[in-house]
């Protein structure tokens, strides 16, 4: 990208250094062709040259300067400076059509003789050559860089053109007396031509300028970030054009429920079609979560306990006739502290029935953060009777095949058993899961009565080999 950026701006200034070395000869030209006659035509000429000359050498200040990159000062950059020197060209332009109509409305009351030869004519058409070449040679380079200072330029040496004929015109005349007054009228169209053409440009330089909207790319941009699967809509999309460049400033809405990666990723590709689409736009591209109409209920209940800065899992939804009932395991800390732990269970309750009117009634059931790293000591060896026990209760299970690695440790006083299973590959998952929960009751209401201090058992379930 910085290396297409360089290419269009060393483009745009060979084109406008051709253009002034052109400007420079078509004023001698000119102003020796004036000098001759005597015309007001062409003295019109000579100054619209005159102009296009130092319009140049604006031009080209301006691109060099708007060509900088940004800085601590100029964050969007100095691209805009285009657009002042297409401003000051309209002000020089409109000061020479006030002189230009005052000088042919004095001549239209006084007329003056004016002297034309082949040389005058001549000048003129050499002049009308050189303008339509500049001319559509500073247009192309223009659209390819979208270039306002060039195109304010192309547009100068168009209206030469016109200007140019008009005047050829108003000499023919003139040069055989058909109409005395046909010099300064000339001048006087050269001037409603010149006013016309400022119009158009003033309004550009102006909407540049107030950050006008270009036509067209605001809903070519939003069509791009609405067609991305998982992006839900678009709240803000803002746009400012500083010369060349397009700078785009969306809020876009995504899914609360998506992770923080899949929601950059969503941005990103954003970004990318955009930039694929408008090569020349700087875009960024902000997100905000928002509740989708494809969340489950589970879901929802999920996002009010994480804001209100807890954790949960095994969330169970069911319905009773009409109404719903949820049960859910929230993760808390300090839950040695029941009354402080039941006030902030109570709390979640209501905040959960608020924010999800269809729920009925919900439950909690307080658990340990899960995100502690707890010290434990393995007293496996140390617990033959506790084993002894767990064998007992294994052994009359028959839909066990086979068990192994009974682990007992030692968390902070707390005794945590754990071992694997193993079951027929036959079983379906729900039936080991019935089977592995009543276990773990099993196991720990008889063990618990024998040792109170007993936390928690988990069994890790695991087909076995025989068929």
């Amino acid at each position: 990208m910085d290396n297409i950026i360089d290419r269009n701006n060393a483009k745009k200034i060979r084109v406008a250094n051709i253009s002034l070395m052109a400007a420079l000869f078509i004023v001698l030209l000119k102003a020796l062709a004036s000098y001759i006659s005597g015309s007001i035509g062409v003295l019109s000429e000579l100054f619209h040259s005159s102009t296009d000359l130092i319009a140049t050498f604006a031009t080209i200040l301006s691109i060099r300067y708007s060509t900088k990159p940004p800085d601590k000062d100029h964050h969007y950059g100095h691209e805009k400076m285009e657009s002042f020197s297409a401003l000051f060209q309209v002000f020089i332009l409109v000061l020479m059509c006030a002189y230009l109509i005052y000088e042919s409305i004095d001549r239209i009351i006084t007329p003056v003789e004016i002297k034309l030869n082949l040389f005058v004519f001549g000048a003129i058409l050499i002049c009308v050559f050189i303008d339509i070449h500049r001319s559509r040679a500073l247009m192309k380079v223009a659209k390819e860089t979208h270039s306002q200072a060039l195109e304010a330029d192309s547009l100068h040496f168009s209206s030469d053109v016109l200007s140019s004929i008009v005047v050829l015109i108003g000499m023919v005349f003139s040069y055989f007396k058909w109409f005395h007054l046909a010099d300064p009228i000339s001048a006087l169209i050269v001037s409603v031509i010149i006013i016309f053409t400022t119009l158009g440009l003033s309004k550009k330089a102006i909407g540049s300028l107030l950050d006008r909207v270009p036509d067209g790319i605001e809903e070519g941009i939003a069509e791009k970030i609405l067609s991305i699967k998982g992006i839900e809509g678009i709240k803000s999309l803002r746009l400012r054009g500083s010369g060349s460049k397009i700078f785009v400033d969306a809020i876009i809405q995504i899914g609360r429920t998506k992770s923080f990666s899949m929601t950059h990723d969503l941005m990103d590709m954003a970004e990318r079609q955009i930039k694929e689409s408008f090569p020349n736009v700087d875009v960024v591209i902000h997100s905000e979560p928002i509740e989708t109409e494809s969340e489950t209920l589970n879901e929802k209940i999920r996002m009010v306990v994480n804001d209100s800065g807890f954790k949960c899992h095994d969330i169970f939804s069911h319905r009773i006739k009409e109404e719903i009932f949820s049960e859910l395991h929230v993760e808390i800390e300090n839950t040695n502290d029941l009354i402080k732990a039941h006030d902030v269970i109570s709390e979640l309750e209501e905040k959960i029935l608020e924010k999800i009117p269809l729920i009925k009634k919900v439950k909690i059931h307080l658990d340990e953060p899960s995100e502690i790293l707890f010290d434990t000591i393995d007293i496996t060896e140390l617990s033959n009777d506790l084993i002894d026990n767990i064998r007992k209760i294994l052994d009359k299970e028959e839909k066990i095949e086979d068990y192994d690695d009974i682990k007992v440790v030692n968390s902070s006083g707390k005794i945590r058993i754990s071992l694997n299973c193993s079951f027929k590959q036959n079983f379906t998952f729900d039936e080991v899961h019935d089977v592995v929960t009543i276990l773990e009751s099993k196991i720990y209401l008889h063990i618990k009565e024998l040792y109170p201090n007993l936390s928690n058992v988990i069994i890790h379930a695991e087909p076995s080999n025989n068929i």
